[in-house]
């Protein structure tokens, strides 16, 4: 099924901060060279649970939605001992969508839903005023499930111009809040969202 682009929906802010994250991208930040910038890194810490999901729902496709530089889908991994040609290797996910407007190869809107969309470290990166249009967007390209990390504290980084990273800091109680209201509009979908406190203690929220 084809599905508009609905990236025109959100705040000039949100194109804003859009365009520092391209520069920083490309330019590297204080703590890591352009290459190893947002490069994906985060997803190597929740393989197994999207691999449980995957697994548990019969899923045969992917948005890795907010993806970065995706690395873990272009290199040899190793895990439990064993060597996979990549993370989708592991998987057995054949079809999947790379997406993160920040990164020109893969700045093409999703044209297809997909069994499930993941989304790692990405929603507080997003502008207040726009943050429930986003999530609306995550379970509106899903067919079974969303699985969403969110940080619930302070990025050690900042923008170019000075603001915190992480410009949507909420309570895990908000999030479930914000999480359950939109569920409402697609009962068919699994959201398995969690929070990360500033402790890096994971907390399930749906």
């Amino acid at each position: 099924m084809n599905i508009k682009n609905k990236t025109n929906i959100f705040s000039r802010e949100y194109k804003e901060i859009l365009n520092l994250y391209k520069k920083l991208h490309v330019e590297g930040t204080e703590f890591d060279d352009a290459q190893n910038t947002f490069d994906g890194k985060s997803l190597r810490f929740f393989f197994h649970p999207i691999k449980q999901i995957i697994d548990s729902t019969e899923s045969n496709s992917l948005i890795d939605f907010g993806c970065g530089k995706a690395k873990y889908y272009f290199e040899t991994i190793k895990i439990d001992n064993i060597n996979y040609n990549n993370i989708a290797d592991f998987w057995k996910i054949q079809k999947y969508f790379l997406y993160d407007p920040g990164v020109a190869s893969f700045s093409k809107y999703p044209s297809e839903k997909a069994d499930g969309v993941i989304c790692i470290d990405v929603v507080e990166h997003i502008p207040e005023q726009d943050v429930i249009k986003f999530i609306d967007e995550i379970f509106r390209l899903a067919n079974k499930f969303i699985f969403v990390i969110i940080a619930c504290y302070p990025a050690n980084k900042t923008l170019p111009d000075g603001r915190n990273m992480h410009l949507c800091i909420k309570t895990i109680d908000d999030w479930k809040k914000i999480i359950l209201e939109i569920k409402v509009k697609y009962p068919h979908i699994s959201p398995y969202v969690i929070c990360a406190t500033e402790r890096k203690k994971f907390v399930a929220v749906s």
